[in-house]
């Protein structure tokens, strides 16, 4: 399953390199960007965002593992500005499969990595004796789920200047499917959830962005609180899988905090970072980079979805201890 979102994520990103990347730069000697104008970027640097977190969750969140994930993850971000800057477009089928097997070659490199114990192993109440989580590094796994949870919400919020741009509506879809799917992945392997439970959150957390890309095209209020109740349920659930009991519906309280902190924690945090990347126009660097048109003066270029990244590492920071019972 994680191989398959690893490939998936993989052609995901060389169809945002190769499909979308032309459709959303600007045209003529004198062009210029404005606000959202790079928002293949968010997609297709959404897609890179799962394909390390699921080399993450491969390696059991194990130290060398996790570094390798993110060397490769380095690499690959070097290599699309590349692509991006040489105009590559050449959207063939060979390509797709290329990035396909190459995601796969870095899936399977990481799992033979041995992995030592990220914190210490801890007993499961369902299961006395055993440990509560199946990886040797659960908090490295937990994160990297709730930072996948929190690209979901953003990339199925994506925006553009029309926002009627071809690929715009299934880009975003498929961006913010893919993350969750990932994010649930990553939950499942933290903890010890029933099949069942783990089938039917990744079923649901899936087809959300289709349904909300697909009924609401255009951007509205009600997208927007239908995408932020999103994230925080889909929060909820990481949380919820990667815990080390089955019964859930008992917790319910403890997980209804959670799902209040998320809410609250996620606007206000998004926002802060958002002006800050305003204010620094945090994104310049890598347009410069890519060799497009500078953004308009008058407006913002900035990477949203990197957001996700301090947002979901602040989430599992304080929402560790939820996942074990307060009376051990």
């Amino acid at each position: 399953m994680l191989l398959l979102l690893a490939a998936a994520a993989a052609v995901l990103w060389a169809v945002g390199v190769t499909e979308l990347q032309p459709l959303s730069e600007p045209a003529g000697p004198d062009a210029f960007g404005e606000n959202n104008t790079y928002w293949a970027r968010e997609l297709r640097w959404g897609a890179l965002l799962a394909l390390v977190v699921t080399l993450i969750v491969l390696g059991r969140g194990g130290r060398w593992a996790s570094l390798g994930a993110l060397i490769a993850g380095g690499a690959w971000l070097a290599t699309d500005i590349w692509l991006d800057r040489a105009g590559f477009t050449s959207g063939t089928t060979a390509f797709f499969i290329g990035a396909a097997v190459v995601a796969l070659i870095c899936g399977g490199a990481v799992i033979p990595i041995p992995a030592r114990a990220a914190t210490p192993a801890e007993p499961s109440n369902d299961h006395p004796g055993r440990p509560a989580s199946p990886v040797p590094g659960p908090g490295v796994t937990f994160a990297a789920a709730l930072v996948a949870a929190v690209a979901a919400g953003v990339v199925t919020a994506t925006e553009s200047p029309t926002d009627v741009e071809t690929g715009l509506n299934l880009g975003s879809a498929a961006a913010g499917s893919l993350l969750a799917l990932v994010a649930v992945a990553g939950a499942a392997a933290t903890g010890r959830p029933r099949a069942r439970a783990a089938l039917v959150t990744a079923v649901l957390a899936g087809a959300v962005p289709w349904l909300v890309r697909l009924v609401q095209p255009m951007p509205s209020g009600g997208r927007w609180l239908g995408i932020l109740a999103f994230t925080v349920l889909l929060v909820v659930a990481v949380v919820a899988l990667a815990g080390a009991r089955h019964d859930i519906a008992s917790h319910a309280a403890r997980y209804g905090g959670v799902a209040i902190l998320a809410a609250t924690l996620m606007p206000v945090t998004f926002m802060i970072l958002t002006v800050a990347g305003t204010v620094t126009q945090a994104g310049a660097p890598w347009t410069a980079l890519a060799g497009n048109p500078a953004i308009h003066d008058a407006d913002s270029d900035i990477v949203l979805v990197a957001g996700a990244i301090p947002i979901g590492l602040l989430l599992a920071l304080v929402t560790w201890g939820v996942r074990h019972d307060p009376d051990r």
